[in-house]
């Protein structure tokens, strides 16, 4: 056997060798990276505690907000209450005051003028001493409504009217308490006194009311 072919034996072998290798390396890697590849995942385990921890978590959530309802519903309920009775209080007082204010009336339109068309001083005295008791009451009335006002804008009509009715009564006493022979002109600078007082307590009470009188013409 000559060299040459020896040496193309040789490399043959070994090439054939080395392919031998290659190949066994290759699949001794693909078989042991297999199972490497495509890893088996480990569940996770639940916790066993999460229901419990929710039925506490809404026990504790809902209960404030049930408390903090009823409360509010307390307060709106106690705020109506007191505004219907507060609305209730000013109404009552509204209608004091308007009898309050018929009866001045009364005093300035028809008393007045009974008074001051006595035919004699005597007639005109004992009408307006009949009278005091209501004149007396009406005055009372008209501080008791000043004094238990709701609001400041009622008290001052109360006190108002009160001074008006006050100046009238005070004006007609002393046209009552007059001298007969005091003389024209101090009579009738009197009965200008009485005039204007009747004109302001009118202009702040309003109109007369009119009056239906029982047993009237059918």
């Amino acid at each position: 056997m000559t060299q040459t072919q020896t040496q193309t034996q040789t490399q043959t072998q070994t090439q054939t060798q080395t392919q031998t290798q290659t190949q066994t390396q290759t699949q001794t890697t693909t078989v042991t990276a297999t199972p490497t590849e495509t890893p088996t995942p480990t569940p996770t385990p639940t916790p066993e505690a999460a229901p419990t921890t929710a039925t506490s978590d809404g026990g504790t959530t809902w209960w404030p907000w049930l408390l903090l309802v009823l409360v509010a519903l307390g307060v709106l309920t106690w705020f109506l209450l007191r505004r219907r009775q507060t609305q209730t209080e000013i109404r009552a007082w509204d209608e004091r005051l308007t009898a309050a204010e018929r009866e001045a009336s009364w005093i300035e339109d028809s008393l007045t003028a009974q008074v001051l068309s006595g035919t004699s001083t005597a007639e005109s005295q004992a009408i307006w001493t009949a009278a005091q008791p209501r004149l007396l009451d009406a005055d009372a009335t008209f501080h008791t409504l000043a004094q238990t006002a709701p609001d400041a804008l009622r008290g001052e009509r109360a006190t108002d009217v009160r001074g008006l009715l006050r100046g009238l009564v005070e004006a007609v006493g002393a046209d009552l308490a007059a001298p007969p022979g005091a003389g024209p002109d101090l009579f009738r600078a009197r009965r200008a006194v009485v005039d204007s007082a009747r004109r302001e307590l009118r202009t702040t009470l309003g109109p007369v009311e009119p009056t239906v009188e029982s047993g009237g013409a059918g």
